[in-house]
C-alpha cells in the first residue's frame, strides 16, 4: 500500500523548491518515481507531500555546447542511452544506463532520479565520475554547483537541503580521443542491481580514471592513474593495487564481501584491456 499523501505537479523549478521549502522533511521531489514509490510502498518512507518535477520544461532538456554536456534531471535514462551527443561524448554513460531496469522502467527512470536515490550500487555515477561531472543545485533563494564526488555522503544519502532540488548535471569537455568503457557484474542476465559495477576514461594524454560502485558507501572514484610509459598489463596491476587499497564492501542480498572482493581485480583488469583494446581498434 502506498498510504495517503498528496501530490502537486510543480510548473517551475522555484515553484518546486518553494513547495518543498514549505513542506520540510515531510515533502519529496518525484520525478520518475521508480525509485521512490517502491519506498513508499515498503514503508522506507512516509511523505505527505509529493512534488512532481517531471513536466518542468528546463529539467528535461539535453544541451551540448562548447564541448560541455548539460543533462536536465527529469531526462529519461532511455533519452540517456539514445541521446547522439551523450553517446559521441561518454559513451559509458549511455552503456551504463542501457543496464538499468527495463526499457519500460528506463521511459519513466530519470538521470537525476538515479542521482539522487544515492545508491552505493548506482550504474549511472561512475561513469560520471570518470568525466568530472558535477550536480546543478538549485533552492528556494540560492543556486550552486557540487562535484558530483562530493555529491553522495552516505548510503541513500545526499548533500541536498530542505528545498533544493537537482536541475541539472554537467559534464565538462572531454578531450577528444578520450575512450570511456563500462562494466558491471550481477547475479543474473538482465534487470539487476550490481554487485560491482565500475567506468574508466582513459585520456589522450595518458590519464586513467576509475570509477567503482556497489563496494562502498557511496560510488568510489580513484585517484587518476598515469599510464604514459607503462604497458598495458603494468597500468592493470596499478589499477588493481588502487582499487583495491580504496573499496570497502558489505556483505548483502547480491553477494558477500569476499566475492566482491574477489571480483572486483579481474574487472578492473577486464576494463582496462577494454580501453586499450577500443584504442588498438581505433
Amino acid at each position: 500500500m502506498l498510504g495517503s499523501f498528496e501530490y502537486v505537479r510543480a510548473d517551475s523549478v522555484q515553484a518546486a523548491c518553494d513547495l518543498l521549502r514549505e513542506g520540510g522533511g515531510e515533502a519529496l521531489a518525484y520525478a520518475g518515481g521508480t525509485d521512490l514509490l517502491v519506498e513508499i510502498r515498503n514503508a522506507v518512507r512516509s511523505p505527505k507531500l509529493l512534488v512532481d518535477l517531471k513536466k518542468i520544461e528546463p529539467l528535461g532538456r539535453i544541451d551540448s555546447t562548447d564541448g560541455s554536456l548539460n543533462i536536465g534531471a527529469a531526462v529519461s535514462l532511455n533519452r540517456v542511452v539514445e541521446n547522439a551527443a551523450i553517446r559521441g561524448a561518454l559513451p559509458a554513460l549511455s552503456e551504463a544506463a542501457f543496464t538499468i531496469a527495463t526499457y519500460q522502467l528506463r521511459h519513466r527512470a530519470t538521470l537525476g532520479g538515479n542521482l539522487c536515490n544515492a545508491s552505493p550500487a548506482s550504474d549511472s555515477i561512475p561513469p560520471l565520475l570518470v568525466a568530472g561531472a558535477s550536480v546543478h543545485i538549485v533552492g528556494p533563494e540560492s543556486e550552486r554547483d557540487v562535484p558530483l564526488s562530493a555529491f553522495c555522503v552516505g548510503v541513500k544519502k545526499t548533500c541536498l537541503a530542505c528545498g533544493e532540488i537537482v536541475s541539472e548535471i554537467r559534464i565538462p569537455p572531454i578531450p577528444e580521443g578520450t575512450r570511456t568503457a563500462f562494466l558491471k557484474q550481477q547475479r543474473i542476465k538482465g534487470h539487476d542491481l550490481a554487485v560491482v559495477n565500475l567506468a574508466g576514461a582513459l585520456s589522450p594524454s595518458g590519464d586513467l580514471r576509475i570509477a567503482i560502485g556497489s563496494c562502498s558507501p557511496t560510488p568510489l572514484l580513484l585517484e587518476p592513474i598515469e599510464t604514459s610509459g607503462h604497458s598495458p598489463d603494468t597500468v592493470a596491476d596499478e589499477a588493481v593495487r588502487e582499487a583495491m587499497a580504496s573499496v570497502s564492501p558489505i556483505s548483502d542480498v547480491r553477494a558477500s564481501a569476499e566475492y566482491r572482493r574477489a571480483v572486483l581485480p579481474a574487472l578492473v583488469r577486464r576494463l582496462v584491456a577494454r580501453l586499450y583494446d577500443e584504442g588498438r581498434s581505433a
